[in-house]
């Protein structure tokens, strides 16, 4: 008995390319939030850097002051704060990623979850065909009081 299926695709092919799509969103969100954690090791390194220039500068204004040491101090502390914020800036657009691939591993998730409810559907619709053409069978077989069938 063949039934006539409501989709475009074979479930087992749609199941199959679901299944690829969910594992390749996860395999991007892997790679992302690796590339979003390895950022933070680089800007938690920065601002212990700029700690310990804060800790030169605090230093140099207690020794007494010292024109060339205020100067290299101060220019330090001028660029770990530059990288530091590009690094922010960085990380926000990091941040982004991992969302968005977060997304679509959560609408892959929904793609799959809807075509499990169809497989479903779709077998609970065979059994009930199934068992429609098995009464059907059985009534055709049973001879009938009343009827044409009264012949027998």
């Amino acid at each position: 008995m063949t039934a006539q299926t409501r989709f475009k695709y074979s479930l087992a092919a749609l199941e199959s390319l679901y299944t690829h799509r969910l594992e390749q969103a996860r395999l991007v969100l892997a790679q992302a939030q690796r590339r979003l954690d390895a950022h933070q090791d680089v800007l938690q390194g920065l601002r212990q850097a700029l700690a310990r220039h804060h800790a030169d500068w605090a230093l140099t204004a207690a020794g007494g002051f010292d024109p060339a040491r205020h100067e290299v101090v101060r220019a330090a502390l001028s660029v770990m704060q530059g990288r530091l914020d590009a690094a922010r800036g960085h990380e926000a657009a990091l941040i982004e990623a991992v969302q968005a691939c977060r997304e679509q591993v959560l609408h892959a998730h929904r793609r799959s979850d809807t075509l499990d409810r169809h497989k479903q559907d779709a077998a609970r619709d065979f059994q009930l065909e199934s068992a429609r053409s098995d009464q059907r069978q059985a009534d055709d077989a049973w001879p009938l009081r009343r009827g044409n069938h009264d012949r027998l």
